[in-house]
């Protein structure tokens, strides 16, 4: 029995010692990119750390007890970014509503996909991971959205965009050197007209491919700086919030996280809630204002879609 004890005290000092370290190495995400991958679990890292400071607290070790809940606390700071409120109030007025959904690849349950699309009654839909099979059982929807673009590859990284309106110089581009395909289009709503960039990097599994990823999210902030419209950037970037490439990102293309104020919108992996984390994201320039922004139903893929709802602020475009 003290044996057995010894071990699961053993168990808890390791887990201890292995989260505090990574609340640590995810500030490090610039110099090595395993030391980023910590850094986008933060939800996970503050809920067990403060787990783990009662459990020390329950023991009588106030020190482990301390060191725990000082980590907890660092991850939960870096939440509170994303839950306070920021004052943004929406007005009347015309809404556009769009929708990002990862429908992976390998997905079965394009009736899952198709029924969500018709309740949703989006504007604008972007796909990602559509080769072949899904363009042909997306045909359904052609009489709802008969304006898209589509560039559909059996690699996981075919994209396609669907619009209610019409999409004027519309086109498939590649912004940095992975060989992904993004798309580029511009939307008219509400009189004005908004470019949106649909885009999905590689994932950062390799140093190789975080590398790729995070060349083509410079490219991405590069291509936003030279707009001369509003932009929205929307789709599966592979990155959290609380990385330094998803930072720069912000900053470089001055763009706004539409998940601010609202929440987290943890949307991978569907099918484990509990280490569920933001990869879909929708960012933003002025003068858009978000209005919404709610994940969607499963659809059969491992991404929950992610739906968001934007206005123009009338005023900030007359300045603009």
């Amino acid at each position: 029995m003290k044996r057995s004890t010894v071990s699961r005290v053993g168990l808890l000092e390791a887990c201890s010692v292995l989260l505090a370290t990574a609340t640590f190495t995810g500030f490090l995400g610039r110099l090595w990119w395993i030391f980023e991958l910590s850094a986008h679990f933060r939800v996970q890292l503050a809920v067990a750390l403060f787990t783990l400071a009662g459990l020390w607290a329950w023991q009588g070790r106030w020190r482990t007890t301390a060191i725990c809940t000082a980590c907890a606390t660092i991850n939960g700071v870096l939440l509170l970014w994303l839950l306070c409120p920021t004052g943004e109030v929406a007005a009347a007025g015309a809404r556009l509503q769009l929708v990002s959904i990862n429908v992976h690849t390998a997905n079965q349950r394009s009736d899952l996909l198709l029924d969500f699309l018709r309740h949703a009654d989006a504007d604008v839909v972007l796909l990602m991971e559509v080769d072949d099979r899904w363009m042909d059982r997306l045909a359904p929807l052609a009489g709802e959205y008969p304006h898209r673009i589509a560039n559909a590859r059996d690699d996981n990284f075919g994209i396609a965009l669907f619009s209610r309106t019409a999409l004027t110089r519309a086109s498939i581009v590649e912004l940095g050197h992975a060989g992904v395909p993004s798309i580029t289009a511009t939307v008219r709503f509400d009189g004005r007209d908004i470019l949106l960039l649909g885009t999905h990097p590689l994932p950062p599994v390799t140093s190789q491919y975080a590398e790729l990823r995070n060349d083509q999210l410079r490219e991405i902030a590069a291509f936003v700086r030279r707009q001369t419209s509003p932009v929205i950037v929307i789709g599966d970037l592979n990155t959290t919030p609380w990385s330094p490439f998803f930072a720069d990102l912000l900053a470089d293309g001055r763009l706004r996280n539409t998940s601010e104020g609202r929440g987290l919108f943890a949307s991978w992996p569907d099918w484990m809630p509990l280490a569920r984390i933001p990869l879909d994201h929708c960012l933003v320039t002025e003068p858009i204002r978000v209005v919404d922004k709610r994940l969607g139903p499963e659809v059969g893929s491992d991404h929950l879609p992610v739906i968001v709802w934007i206005q123009i602020n009338a005023e900030q475009w007359d300045r603009h």
